[in-house]
């Protein structure tokens, strides 16, 4: 849960602040955790018959790897991601540099008809509506 203070409003009623990191610290356990022996995110045929040439190195046992299907494997990365803070996930205070830094937009702009499609060697007088822009 967050931390809360109790804070007093322009009406005399008070309402919660929520401060700190606490909506990051989710509690996801490691894959190996999850572990569910027999259960296989794939569908294999079995294997034919071949030859082995590796003698006593050969593996006996289980290699080690979490038996887990594909959708909870998607899962656990999903809510892992919900972790990462980003400019979509809130402000982002690094300085002026950053703020001018706005990737979609640039990108939708780069790739509008008449400016994706300009050819280095274009002549000129055809690319000056790009050249406005940029």
């Amino acid at each position: 849960m967050a931390d809360t203070a109790n804070a007093g409003t322009a009406h005399g009623g008070t309402h919660d602040t929520f401060t700190g990191n606490k909506g990051l610290e989710l509690e996801e356990p490691l894959l190996f955790e999850l572990d569910n022996p027999g259960i296989c995110g794939v569908d294999l045929d079995e294997p034919e018959p071949f030859t082995s040439y590796l003698g006593n190195f050969e593996r006996q046992g289980r290699i080690g790897l979490p038996g887990l299907s594909e959708p909870e494997v998607v899962r656990h990365y999903v809510r892992l991601s919900a972790k990462n803070y980003s400019i979509d996930a809130g402000l982002y205070p690094l300085g002026s540099c950053t703020m001018k830094h706005n990737p979609r937009l640039n990108e939708k702009m780069a790739r509008l008809p008449g400016i994706g499609d300009v050819h280095p060697l274009q002549p000129v007088q055809t690319v000056q509506g790009a050249l406005e822009l940029m």
